[in-house]
């Protein structure tokens, strides 16, 4: 009972309020939904998002187009999705409490906290290292997708892949580069540290995220199900774009998502990605030290950073947001908030395989914490950035 209580110590701190570098002017819900509606031209056959204003005081949702295409339903701001690589805060958040109760320290070498044979014998990664991803593991899922992206998923869709066989893939590429030496996107990095919380806790990697974070704060619609291959709840069609444009959308909902594991496998709503964020950024998972260190950015391109398990990225009018997106087969999210907690957005489209898609969603954030569009040479820069980070999250 000792160690419950420490833990919900930890949970339940609280951060004074952290204000971000310029003061967020109100959402601009008019040209939310015109950014919105770009999303959908772009290709997507529905877009959905939820604004938290003034700390979940506030609260705003925009939902257009279709989530089933045969039966012409609209699309829900309420449904469940595939978060995808938005997993990987959780999974950030999950090693930082433990490096929050000394049990694990952020500059040791990770093979100490994990099962033998993981990583190579005397491999010098660290923990840092896989958690800003700099840690020269190579990205497995490019073994795996390859081919037809319909076609290859296909391959994989259905598979149920232990942790530990996904690592091996990677591992037997060797070293990428000198760890800590760069910064290269991998999934690999998040799944050997969804191993070493099971290492470190005791349970099952589901186990862990229900007790430390989901059934602390209520997430009661975010679930981890792997190899389960439907979603529990009311959801969006999550469409696949095909390789030849002119072909219809493939159907890509269903999936073990055990390919990706703790570092894409989750699936939540727009309501709790929101409230995840918010008391993220307000002290209630994270002690204050713990917290900065996630925060802590190093470049990756003109307009976004990456710090431990988190990105951050710099918008038109100065104001930094903080988050993560996800990119999986069926749909492309992005969820953000402020530095100080008192606003989030959350949106998410229905489709994938489509930067043109993924690039539109980048554009949301400015109406939303900017209260305007960007101008011109900014989108178009946001742009081009959104196109490096979906290449990192889709592998394509």
């Amino acid at each position: 009972m000792a160690a419950v209580g420490a833990l919900a110590a930890v949970l339940a701190a609280e951060l004074p309020a952290r204000a971000d570098a310029a003061a967020a002017p109100a959402p601009n819900l008019t040209a939310l939904k015109a950014s919105l509606q770009a999303v959908v031209r772009a290709g997507s056959p529905g877009v959905f998002a939820r604004v938290d204003d003034l700390h979940g005081t506030k609260v705003s949702t925009v939902s257009l187009g279709r989530g089933n295409i045969a039966a012409g339903t609209a699309v829900s701001p309420t449904g469940q999705f595939r978060v995808g690589s938005i997993t990987k805060d959780f999974t950030a958040v999950l090693v930082l409490q433990l490096v929050g109760q000394k049990k694990v320290a952020l500059d040791t070498m990770a093979s100490k906290y994990l099962p033998a044979g993981v990583l190579p014998a005397r491999s010098p990664i660290t923990v840092r290292e896989l958690l800003n991803h700099t840690s020269g593991l190579y990205d497995y899922t490019d073994d795996l997708l390859t081919g037809g992206t319909v076609t290859g998923y296909q391959k994989f869709r259905y598979r149920t892949y232990q942790p530990k066989t996904l690592v091996a893939m990677a591992v037997k590429h060797g070293s990428q580069f000198k760890p800590g030496s760069r910064y290269s996107y991998s999934n690999t990095n998040f799944v050997v540290l969804g191993l070493l919380v099971e290492k470190m806790t005791g349970l099952p990697y589901a186990t862990a995220l229900q007790r430390r974070i989901l059934t602390p704060l209520g997430l009661t619609h975010t679930a981890f199900v792997v190899p389960k291959t439907t979603l529990p709840a009311a959801h969006a069609i999550g469409y696949l774009t095909q390789d030849v444009r002119s072909k219809p959308l493939f159907d890509a909902t269903n999936q073990t998502a055990s390919w990706l594991w703790s570092a894409g496998a989750l699936i939540s709503t727009t309501a709790d990605l929101n409230r995840y964020l918010r008391a993220l950024t307000t002290g209630k998972l994270l002690p204050a030290a713990q917290l900065t260190q996630m925060e802590t950015m190093r470049p990756v391109d003109s307009t976004s950073g990456y710090g431990l398990g988190m990105r951050q990225y710099k918008l038109s009018c100065g104001i930094s947001v903080y988050g993560h997106d996800g990119i999986i087969e069926g749909y492309q999210t992005y969820a953000y908030t402020t530095k100080d907690g008192s606003r989030q957005v959350t949106v998410s489209a229905n489709a994938s395989n489509n930067s043109a898609v993924f690039a539109a969603e980048r554009r949301v954030l400015n109406p939303v914490f900017c209260g305007t569009a960007a101008p011109a040479a900014a989108q178009k820069q946001a742009t081009a950035d959104a196109g490096h980070v979906a290449l990192e999250e889709s592998g394509r």
